[in-house]
């Protein structure tokens, strides 16, 4: 038979639909439905609720495969629906159809298995009268097979082929009857005219009228949901999703190409970026000492000979200039000192060193006379310096660069005048690092931390993003009627992400490892295990991100800010060690602070499994991993 459902936009048509079909709950009371499988059930609803890009054989096989349709089974469908529904030919993308045919398309896809049971929400909005005529048509002798048709419009006029009519307004069900049996009741000529009669018997009644051959509902909330016998697992779901997913990902060739460029780019440009000392810096330099000799400038002669033995013949100041700019800094000559102040405050210098009168002469007296030095003679061997401060980094390397310059420049110094170059240095030797080397810079130390971003944040995008698309456009919905379960939407797209992952991995480690040989020690597959790990970590906060979020605009935000907070203390812009005392007792507990210095560990210092730092951060991981995935529905 065919059961029509009448009414207006709003009246709960739709959700009275949504109940029979499991989606939704009842307030109270139950809905039987004579299916012993999802098989004998096909549901369309009333959005389009199909993926965009795929093809519309692609939909069809991926639906059928689900319902537990053979190929050949399938193709044999396939053909005859495309007759049937006037469609074009069956290689065309979803979105480059029109509304009209797209809602055709959707159809298909219910009346595809050949159920037992049809539940259409509106089947024939957008479409074509004759087309409207020749669906009608079909579903009548679809009926004639014993089949259950339950349909909803708002065209009233054409449910006259429906052997069953319920007139339903404001979440009431005005009449329920035959057509000819409600034109007859109402004394109408068509059941347009019999529905504004109702309507109106409705809105001047005192009080809303049900039929009293209704049973009487309870006031209690019902939990008994669809019961069928449909599995938790099973894997020809699982492999249809699988299909669906590789196709959806091979029509967009554009994204995949840029899926597998970002982490190169990202780490490509990490590197070229990060953890490279400033050149060309300038700094100002005013020199009391050369400006009494009559050219006025350093020349090479003046620092040459041993300024121990011959003070007014050699210039120290113009050999530690000299030292300076093989530091990469730029010299700025000035006359005094309140010009050279300002041009450090116009920013056109990072730094003045300041040389007094006889700078050279009470250096000597200095290391001569050592204890016996007059304290004019100790304040006029002394270089006195102004730092820009405002860039800590650049302003931290200047002064280094001044203290490492004055120390290389007294034990050239030194050595000319036959007195071993340690003498001018500070007493405390340094020996090889335990880890790392003399040249270590940040980005040896960033490295693991921009690694683990990478492979935690990436398929936490692309997963929340796979997610919410189908949530938001209704795809999600259509495929759980359909029977999938969330276990099998799980499985089947980390299948995919883990493919993708494991090569952006790949990439990663070849930029940040052979490319631009940043300093690696560990265990090739303890490396390994912690990034791949840390992508499924990803992947589950992405699946989280989808199930709680409503929107792309809340996803954005919380996938920011999280980004941003696991920047702050994984340890990558600033060491822990650093942080409040507060964040400190909770920062290891951040999901990328253990993996971070597990992985630092294993790559910087060459560390094991058996290590501390290691078997946490892979504890940290699994913690996490677990924590999440009760929190998905």
């Amino acid at each position: 038979m065919i059961y029509g459902l009448l009414g207006p936009s709003g009246c709960g048509k739709t959700t009275l639909l949504s109940c029979i079909v499991g989606r939704s709950e009842l307030d109270s009371g139950e809905i039987m439905v004579k299916a012993l499988k999802r098989e004998d059930i096909g549901y369309m609803p009333q959005d389009l609720n199909l993926h965009e890009h795929l093809t519309i054989a692609q939909t069809y096989k991926f639906y059928g495969g689900m319902l537990n349709m053979s190929k050949e089974e399938i193709a044999k469908r396939t053909k005859e629906l495309t007759l049937l529904l006037e469609l074009p030919s069956d290689n065309r993308l979803i979105e480059t159809l029109s509304g009209g045919q797209q809602r055709r398309v959707s159809l298909g896809v219910a009346l595809l298995h050949n159920p037992n049971i049809l539940i259409l929400d509106e089947p024939t909005v957008g479409l074509d009268p004759v087309l409207s005529h020749s669906i009608w048509n079909h579903l009548v002798s679809f009926a004639e097979e014993e089949k259950t048709i339950i349909i909803t419009t708002h065209y009233i006029e054409e449910a006259r082929q429906a052997h069953t009519i319920g007139m339903m307004r404001g979440g009431i069900l005005l009449a329920e009857d035959s057509p000819e049996t409600l034109m007859a009741r109402c004394n109408t000529a068509s059941l347009e005219e019999a529905f504004l009669s109702l309507s109106y018997k409705q809105e001047t009644s005192s009080s809303t009228q049900v039929d009293d051959s209704y049973k009487k509902l309870s006031s209690k909330k019902s939990n008994t949901k669809l019961k069928l016998n449909d599995g938790f697992f099973r894997l020809n779901r699982m492999n249809c999703l699988l299909y669906k997913n590789v196709s959806l990902l091979w029509q967009q060739k554009s994204f995949l190409v840029f899926l597998f460029l970002l982490p190169l780019v990202q780490t490509y440009f990490f590197n070229l970026a990060i953890g490279h000392d400033p050149k060309g810096l300038y700094i100002a330099v005013v020199n009391e000492e050369i400006q009494q000799r009559q050219s006025g400038e350093c020349k090479p002669e003046y620092y040459k000979g041993c300024f121990l033995d011959n003070p007014q013949d050699v210039m120290m100041s113009c050999a530690y200039v000299e030292q300076m700019k093989t530091k990469s800094m730029n010299i700025l000559h000035y006359n005094d000192v309140d010009t050279a102040l300002k041009a450090v405050k116009r920013n056109d210098a990072w730094g003045l060193l300041y040389f007094p009168t006889n700078y050279t002469t009470s250096m000597a007296v200095r290391f001569v006379n050592a204890s016996r030095t007059s304290d004019l003679d100790v304040e006029l061997s002394t270089v006195q310096a102004w730092i820009d401060l405002s860039d800590q980094y650049i302003g931290n390397m200047v002064k280094a660069n001044v203290i490492f310059g004055m120390q290389e420049y007294l034990g050239v110094a030194l050595n000319k005048c036959n007195v071993s170059s340690k003498v001018g240095n500070t007493p405390i030797s340094f020996r090889e690092p335990v880890y790392g080397s003399v040249n270590t810079t940040f980005i040896h130390y960033a490295s693991a931390a921009i690694l683990c971003l990478c492979c935690y944040y990436l398929p936490v995008l692309l997963t929340a993003g796979l997610i919410l698309t189908e949530k938001k456009e209704g795809m999600m919905e259509r495929m759980m009627v359909s029977g999938i379960k969330f276990t099998e939407v799980l499985v089947s797209t980390v299948i995919m992400q883990m493919t993708i992952h494991v090569m952006q991995t790949a990439i990663s480690m070849y930029v940040m490892y052979i490319y631009f040989d940043n300093p690696y020690l560990g265990d090739h597959f303890l490396t390994v295990l912690i990034l791949i790990l840390l992508g499924v970590e990803g992947m589950i906060f992405g699946f989280l991100i989808g199930a709680i979020c409503k929107d792309f605009i809340f996803a954005t935000y919380l996938g920011t800010g999280s980004n941003l907070m696991m920047s702050f203390t994984c340890g990558l812009i600033w060491p822990l060690e650093g942080a409040h005392y507060l964040l400190k007792l909770t920062g290891p507990l951040f999901p990328l602070t253990g993996p971070v210095r597990a992985l630092l560990a294993v790559t910087a210092k060459g560390w094991s499994f058996d290590t501390e730092p290691v078997y946490m951060g892979l504890l940290s991981i699994f913690g996490w991993s677990t924590k999440e995935t009760r929190k998905n529905p």
